[in-house]
């Protein structure tokens, strides 16, 4: 990294010119809001992917300058002595909020919305373009590529390689908006470093050329990487680089992990390809292609015995599109200084860049099936019933309270491309899914005769979801048969039903690590019983202990964690996590429920026959209507779940099998 100023001035001069004025006239302090929104996606896109936040908010943190910086700006022109002095003690102490990194955008979407000062607000705007311009459209251009890899029987996955088609900073950017939208890796070390990103790469054509044959060079790397590396076979003649590359892997008792194509009709040579290669006995052998791939060919390669992609070019530039066409604007400014002074709508009316004024919330709707249909934003806090929130507060008093760990954002990304009918997320031109506006005037007049009684409905529902976790889906120490299947049908529920709760409870199972904890797991060298005694699970802090990343949890308001030291089934046994996050901080489930109004739940999860059973029982015994969700629970054992389904309707709870 070269760069030797600080985030403050990777800024337009007229960013701090305008500051300058506003600290002139007085209004340098009063309340103002900014929004970003995109009045169009690039031609002949459907949807677009929002990157970038999660290096947006360490920037806006450390957005201070400093003194040498200041006198720099004095030199040349650009502030005079009273801005300098703001300048001097600047740091942003506003609000942002903003559509959850990896989410869906559409034009109109509001999808980050900063809230402070004038003069706070007004600086940002370059800082908060350029990331979210950037990232956002390599994460569309390669969201559209993982759609297209993953349309087959057998998804395939895409290693991002396009550093050398970019600045040095940007492919850094490149490798982790990719990442988070799909692709499995990153050919560029820093991502990694720096982001967690899965790195691979192994050798290219200088390897080969710089040994005296290809039998050596091949010998080489197999000896340095071992045999699973991939070899690259097309530097001289195709056929003989895959004979060479058995040869070499031979050598040492093996076949090679892949063979990499980068030259030529990629379908035919994958094919001549594959069938040579099941003749030298390397059927395992895996066979990835590279050379100016993008979403377009990927889709007329999918019926050729392709096992992986590699793309530079496309992803890096963002497949031709190398803006998302975003843009920055006061939405709203107080005529007077004041903490309280009113906002007043401010919008811009100009040919073809109109914009509407006001501070939006914007709304979600979901069908049955939990497809996208509908989104749109109001300028009141009404909230429309039947639908669900998109922006989340990222930064409060100017310190980030929103920072999820990137393989979270890949998750919620692939969660809501999901929730995209098949024609969206076709990689075929086409309009936008969706034109995102105002709630037109007949569904507010609808929304605000109903909301009362919607939101009475809401106080009086919870959803809780138990124990969704590693562990207890398929792979996990405890896997039941169709748990990723539950926690997706679980996912796909709450987008189209999340606003009809007063709140959404997840629970798990939180083992010490130490210890048999109170007798649930089986005693060293001894069988567990399955009903009383266990094997080790869902050790506190473990990736068995997390959820399911099939469960979507963006929609959940409480978490309660169970078993820590003792047995444990129902969530009603365990504890609610305080504010900080922390376990044990909150109340009681039952006494939290009974606070926010509630008199019936919905409970779905894992496992039918046992925390689910104790979960519905102790619900009825607190007094609370349950309703055991239709498909989205499911058991160890056929037998028992029927039991534990019989149990829960003779407590009086609504039970489908």
């Amino acid at each position: 990294m070269t760069r030797t100023c600080s985030p403050s001035l990777l800024t337009d001069r007229y960013e701090l010119t305008m500051l300058d004025a506003f600290v002139r006239d007085g209004t340098v302090g009063h309340r103002a809001v900014f929004e970003a929104f995109a009045r169009r996606l690039p031609r002949g896109r459907r949807y677009g992917v929002l990157a970038g936040l999660g290096r947006l908010l360490p920037l806006i943190e450390a957005f201070t300058v400093t003194d040498e910086e200041v006198e720099w700006l004095l030199a040349e022109g650009v502030v005079g002595e009273e801005a300098a002095a703001y300048l001097r003690d600047f740091s942003f102490t506003g609000d942002v909020t903003a559509y959850p990194e990896g989410d869906l955008f559409f034009p109109g979407s509001p999808v980050l919305t900063v809230e402070g000062t004038l003069g706070e607000c007004v600086v940002l705007e370059t800082l908060v373009l350029s990331a979210l311009n950037h990232d956002s459209a390599i994460a569309s251009a390669a969201a559209r590529m993982a759609v297209a890899a993953g349309a087959g029987e057998t998804p395939r996955p895409l290693i991002e390689m396009g550093s050398r088609r970019t600045h040095e900073d940007a492919a850094v950017a490149v490798g982790r908006a990719a990442y988070l939208a799909g692709f499995a890796s990153t050919s560029n070390l820093a991502a990694g470093r720096l982001h967690g990103v899965p790195t691979v790469g192994t050798a290219a054509h200088a390897f080969t050329l710089a040994h005296p044959t290809e039998l050596d060079a091949f010998r080489s790397q197999v000896a340095a990487q071992g045999p699973g590396t991939t070899l690259l076979v097309d530097t001289y003649d195709t056929e003989q680089g895959i004979r060479n590359a058995v040869a070499a892997a031979a050598e040492v008792g093996a076949t090679p992990g892949a063979v990499r194509i980068d030259s030529g009709d990629l379908a035919e040579a994958a094919t001549d390809a594959r069938r040579l290669l099941d003749e030298l006995g390397a059927t395992d052998t895996r066979i990835v292609v590279t050379s100016d791939l993008d979403e377009y060919v990927i889709t007329a390669l999918a019926d050729a015995p392709i096992d992986g992609y590699g793309v530079g070019t496309r992803v890096a530039t963002g497949s031709g599109h190398p803006t998302a066409s975003m843009v920055y604007k006061l939405v709203a400014v107080a005529a007077e200084p004041g903490a309280d002074a009113p906002l007043h709508p401010v919008a811009k009316k100009s040919a073809a860049k109109v914009s509407l004024g006001g501070r939006k919330t914007a709304w979600r709707e979901h069908d049955e099936q939990g497809r996208l249909v509908r989104e749109y934003y109001r300028t009141d806090d009404v909230r429309p019933p039947g639908a669900s929130p998109v922006q989340v507060e990222v930064v409060r008093d100017g310190r980030t309270v929103h920072a999820p760990a990137l393989d979270d954002v890949r998750r919620h990304c692939a969660q809501v491309l999901a929730t995209l009918p098949d024609a969206a997320r076709s990689v075929a031109d086409g309009e936008a899914h969706l034109e995102v506006g105002l709630q037109d005037t007949e569904q507010q007049e609808l929304g605000e005769r109903t909301v009362e009684a919607e939101q009475e409905q809401v106080r009086r529902r919870a959803l809780v979801v138990v124990d969704v976790q590693n562990d207890f889906v398929e792979g996990g120490a405890l896997g039941v048969d169709g748990g990723k299947e539950v926690a997706s049908r679980i996912s796909a529920h709450l987008a189209a039903h999340a606003a009809e709760y007063a709140a959404v409870v997840a629970s798990r199972d939180w083992h010490d690590p130490d210890g048999d904890n109170g007798g649930h797991f089986a005693a060293p060298g001894t069988e567990p019983d399955f009903d009383r005694t266990w094997p080790v699970h869902c050790v506190s802090s473990t990736a068995g202990s997390d959820y399911a990343p099939e469960l979507a949890l963006r929609h959940v308001t409480h978490h309660v964690r169970k078993g820590m030291g003792e047995p444990a089934y129902s969530a009603f046994e365990g504890e609610l996590d305080g504010p900080d996050g922390t376990p044990g901080g909150g109340p009681a489930l039952a006494d939290l429920l009974r606070d926010l109004g509630v008199t019936d739940l919905d409970v779905v999860g894992i496992a039918t026959d046992f925390c689910v059973r104790a979960t519905v029982l102790d619900a009825r015994r607190e007094g609370f209507g349950v309703t055991v969700l239709p498909g989205m629970h499911a058991g160890v054992a056929p037998d028992s779940s029927a039991a534990a389904c019989e149990e829960m309707a003779g407590a009086g709870a609504e039970v489908a099998r």
